[in-house]
C-alpha cells in the first residue's frame, strides 16, 4: 500500500513538473517568436488602454491570435483619405487603414495631418487605434512622418503594441511590438499600410 502510494505521488509530481516545464517553454516561445514581453506595471497609468477589462487567454491562446494576425489569412483591407479645406492653402487630412484578418480579428488605425499648399509641407496632429477584440488591445506609442523626397510622397511609420491579459499559474500583462508602416502620396490622395510582428 506504501508503494502505491508513493509511486502515485511520483506521478503526480511529474505531472506537475511537466506542465511547469511546459508552461515555461511556451512563455519562452511567446517572448521569442513575437518579442514579448511582461508588464509589472498596474495598466490602470496607462489612459489609452483599459486592459483590466479584456478577457484572459493563455499563452497558447495568446500565440495562436499572434500566428494568425501574422500570417494575414483571409486579410480584407480599406484605406481611406478624407480631406476638408481650411484656411486659405491649408487642408485637413483624415487618413485611416481597416484590416480585418480571417474575419474576426479587426484593426483600426486614423491619423490627423495638416498639409500647407505654398510649400506641400505636411504635418502631423494626432493618431488613434483599435482592435476590436475582447481579448487584446493596441496602443501607439510612437510616431513618424518623413518626406521621400524625389516622388513626393510620405513614408509613416509607427511603433505600437499588442496587450493580453494572460492567465497561467499568476496573472499577468504582457505586450507585443507591432510595426505600422504606410506611404501616403499627397498628389492623389493615396495611401496603403501595412504592419508587421
Amino acid at each position: 500500500m506504501c508503494a502505491l502510494l508513493a509511486i502515485l505521488s511520483m506521478v503526480s509530481c511529474t505531472a506537475e513538473s511537466d506542465a511547469i516545464v511546459n508552461e515555461a517553454e511556451t512563455s519562452v516561445s511567446l517572448e521569442k517568436s513575437f518579442n514579448a514581453s511582461s508588464i509589472d506595471r498596474k495598466m490602470g497609468d496607462k489612459s489609452e488602454v483599459e486592459l483590466d477589462e479584456l478577457i484572459p487567454v493563455t499563452t497558447e491562446e495568446a500565440i495562436d491570435i499572434l500566428n494568425v494576425l501574422r500570417g494575414r489569412k483571409n486579410l480584407t483591407e480599406s484605406n481611406s483619405v478624407i480631406t476638408t479645406e481650411g484656411a486659405p492653402g491649408q487642408t485637413f487630412l483624415t487618413i485611416s487603414t481597416e484590416q480585418c484578418v480571417d474575419n474576426c480579428h479587426f484593426l483600426e488605425f486614423q491619423m490627423e495631418m495638416i498639409s500647407y499648399a505654398d510649400d506641400n509641407s505636411l504635418f502631423y496632429k494626432s493618431s488613434k487605434t483599435c482592435a476590436k477584440s475582447s481579448t487584446y488591445q493596441w496602443e501607439l506609442t510612437g510616431f513618424g512622418l518623413y518626406s521621400n523626397g524625389i516622388d513626393g510622397t510620405y513614408r509613416i511609420e509607427c511603433t505600437s503594441y499588442l496587450y493580453f491579459k494572460v492567465m497561467e499559474e499568476t496573472l499577468k500583462f504582457v505586450q507585443v511590438p507591432v510595426k505600422l508602416s504606410g506611404i501616403y502620396n499627397p498628389e492623389n490622395h493615396k495611401v496603403n499600410f501595412t504592419y508587421s510582428l
